[in-house]
């Protein structure tokens, strides 16, 4: 058994999801030279989060960045 298969179709359609932002972010890159592939792939996957759900990582990312501190 691979381990694909070992996941749950839930897992899997994640993974897939995830692959195609990755294939998506990439040929973006290349059609705009000087782009962080990276930065276009995690905008992709903020995108299918609610804003409530990218503003709690937002809080959660600078706090741990220490951005919060007063």
């Amino acid at each position: 058994m691979s381990d694909i298969e070992s996941l749950t179709a839930e897992e899997r359609a994640w993974v897939a999801r995830d692959e195609a932002h990755r294939k998506k972010a990439l040929a973006l890159a290349e059609r705009n030279p000087g782009v962080d592939v990276d930065g276009i792939y995690r905008v992709l996957r903020n995108l299918e989060k609610t804003p409530t759900e990218r503003l709690r990582a937002a809080l959660y990312h600078g706090r741990l960045l220490g951005i919060n501190r007063r």
